[in-house]
Parts: structure tokens; sequence; C-alpha cells
């Protein structure tokens, strides 16, 4: 039976891009949205990854994903969460437009920062077998087609992480990543080439 290693994440040992936050916010209202930060902070979010051989995958990958799994010999699936009761702290705040977009935004920092936690423990993996490692790409980014997701989901038990997919191959609960990292002896990161991207609405895009 395939491994998946399990996390369980305190938000509060993570550390969110103040510099990010602030332009969001603007400085006039920075101390507001901080006093936010502790809703969000008191959570455990969740995480799991798994390895599998690259060839049993059967992703179709956009070119610019397929060119960062060419010489993977292996490839890291994982999926990453803040879990339910971010929705509902969430959604306690919509009757306050400001609160309620600055807690969704900070939330997203968050989810990406608990996506982050999952590349460094993979990373982490890597090395100990002598493995090089890519950047990580998920399903709806990069021309990877969204419902690629239902693949990946596939090589995790049911609900894993509490995590359940939309017939659109969305997410649920919303403020979750899942995404794949190439692993091999010849496997170079690289940062991705946002510059050069077509997509505006990307979430990486968006801090250039």
């Amino acid at each position: 039976m395939r491994e998946i290693i399990e996390y369980n994440i305190e938000l509060s040992s993570l550390t969110l891009d103040k510099r990010e936050v602030l332009r969001h916010s603007g400085e006039e209202f920075m101390e507001l949205t901080l006093s936010l930060v502790p809703l969000l902070a008191s959570l455990t979010a969740k995480g799991a990854f798994t390895v599998i051989k690259t060839e049993e995958s059967g992703f179709l990958m956009g070119d610019k994903v397929k060119h960062a799994f060419g010489k993977a010999e292996k490839t890291a699936l994982f999926l990453s969460t803040l879990g339910n009761d971010a929705k509902r702290i969430i959604d306690g705040k919509r009757q306050d437009p400001f609160e309620y977009f600055m807690i969704d935004f900070l939330a997203s920092q968050y989810a990406e920062c608990v996506a982050e936690y999952m590349h460094e423990k993979i990373r982490e993996y890597a090395r100990a077998a002598g493995l090089g490692y890519s950047n990580r790409y998920s399903p709806g980014y990069c021309g990877w087609n969204v419902r690629e997701q239902s693949k990946l989901f596939g090589f995790f038990p049911e609900n894993q992480c509490g995590i359940t997919l939309t017939d659109s191959c969305l997410m649920n609960p919303v403020k979750s990543v899942s995404g794949a990292i190439a692993l091999g002896r010849d496997v170079v990161f690289r940062e991705y080439g946002c510059l050069s991207c077509g997509e505006n609405d990307c979430l990486y895009k968006s801090k250039l």
C-alpha cells in the first residue's frame, strides 16, 4: 500500500509576509488587518503527501509543467487545507465588507504558507533520498487543466485531510491547495516563469 505522510500544522507557527499584507491593506488599515490574524492563527491546518513513480501518474500537463517534469524519476503529490473552520471564520465577517475581504485574503495567504510548508517537507524527503526537486505545480495553473485534480486525488484515500472535489474539480474547503513536485537526480529547482505567462488571475503572478 502506498505510504501517505500526514501533518497537522499550527498556523501560529507560520509567518505571513507582512509586505504582501501591506500591499493589500494599505498603511491606513494595516493595524486593523493585523488584528484579524489571531482569528486564523488559532487554527490547525492539515497536509499530506505521497510519492509515486512519474510514469504512474497519467497526468496530461500543460507544456510549462510538462517541461518541469521532463527528468523526473518520481513525483511527489500533496494536499493541504485550512479546513472548514476557516470558512466559518470568514463567513462570520460578511457584515463588514472590509474585514470580510481582508480575512479572506489572509486565509489565502495562510493557505499558501501551508502549501509552502508541505513543499519544504517534500524537499527534506528529496534531500534525504539524494534527489533534486522542482517547484510545485497545481492543476488549474500554468496551463495544467483543473480537471486533472481528479487524477491527483485518486492517489489519496477518499476524504484525505477532509478535502473533497466538486463536480467541476474545485476543492472543498476552498482554502485548500493541491500540487505535484518533480523528484529526480537531474531535476533542478527553477522559479516560476511568471513574467512570460499569459494567465492574469494566478495567485503567484499576483505577487509580482
